[in-house]
């Protein structure tokens, strides 16, 4: 009789220990649990982009009201956009991305998506969450982040001293918010851009930045970026996508200055993605710009030399990276 109830006791034990671990399991996001859906656009427009000609040329896009629109985006640029970094912009934010078939960078697109706007304005950090749906619905993309050890470079001081232009303006920058709207928030203010700034900007060739902005302009043969009271940081982040590597700033250099940087693309393998191709001469600049680009006089000098010319010099190194990785992906569906 005593063995018979210490089995019993036993049983009981077990299965108070199995009920209570099948609790836990739940409650911490076992097999049962479900995961909230990802937000995602009401209806979404995906055609073929026509080609490129030899004229103006408008690439990229945003949300304006309750419509998010991009022209001539490569999976890529989606895929940028869709896994951005918060807090960061087109320009700076890119990250390196592993795998994806040959058509990544070629095959442009025309998309166009409708949000609901019923409940008021949609936080901006949610747009990429938006994105990734509509990636993942329409292009069957699967994918996933991870840190790998990956070649970078280090950008240093050269032995005779850095010899970019320190602004004769030091006075911090007054944050002005995104540049970009979010979804179902009135459109952006006639001439901001990625620097947050007011203003008409401007597009010309050799034309200055507003204040605390830059620009990128592209020729026959070469690329310039040109800043105006601009934190360094930024100045990195600029570099990063036609280096192909993550860049760590080692410089020290604070404070805002005043930068331009002129060099030929040739040679640049970039796995990060330029987002659009260099225009023939006489061409388009700037995405959403009729200005002409700048056209190559004289041969530009390679980016490493451009660089050692403003008295800095990039190391060659390795360290952590984060990386996006196309586990699967395929031609967007019929809308």
């Amino acid at each position: 009789m005593t063995n018979a109830r210490v089995v019993q006791g036993s049983l009981k034990t077990a299965l108070y220990i199995a009920a209570l671990a099948a609790a836990v399991a739940l409650t911490a996001g076992g097999p049962f649990a479900q995961t909230p859906p990802k937000p995602a656009f009401d209806v979404i427009s995906i055609k073929p982009s026509a080609p490129l000609g030899s004229g103006p040329v408008s690439i990229g896009g945003g949300a304006q009201g309750d419509r998010f629109t991009m022209r001539n985006a490569t999976l890529r640029m989606l895929l940028q956009r869709a896994y951005q970094r918060v807090g960061t912009n087109p320009l700076t934010g890119v990250f390196q991305i592993i795998g994806g078939p040959g058509w990544m960078d070629s095959d442009r697109y025309d998309v166009q998506a409708k949000a609901d706007c019923s409940g008021g304005a949609i936080p901006r950090e949610r747009l990429p969450l938006m994105m990734q749906s509509l990636l993942e619905d329409r292009f069957r993309l699967k994918a996933h982040l991870e840190t790998r050890e990956l070649p970078i470079y280090e950008l240093v001081v050269g032995k005779d001293g850095p010899k970019v232009k320190r602004s004769a303006d030091q006075t911090p920058l007054v944050p002005s918010g995104p540049s970009l709207p979010g979804p179902c928030e009135p459109p952006a203010a006639a001439g901001s851009f990625a620097g947050g700034r007011g203003g008409p900007p401007a597009f010309a060739p050799g034309a200055a930045p507003p204040r605390g902005g830059a620009f990128m302009t592209m020729g026959a043969g070469v690329m310039t970026i040109r800043a105006t009271a601009t934190p360094f940081a930024f100045i990195v982040g600029m570099l990063q996508p036609q280096l192909g590597r993550r860049v760590v700033d080692k410089t020290g250099l604070d404070g805002l200055y005043d930068f331009e940087l002129t060099f030929s693309p040739e040679g640049l393998e970039s796995p990060f993605g330029r987002g659009f191709p260099a225009p023939p001469p006489g061409a388009a600049g700037p995405p959403g710009s009729t200005s002409p680009a700048p056209a190559a006089s004289d041969p530009a000098p390679s980016l490493f030399t451009a660089i050692q010319e403003l008295g800095l010099k990039l190391e060659s190194t390795k360290g952590p990276v984060e990386v996006l990785v196309i586990d699967s992906v395929e031609k967007p569906t019929e809308n």
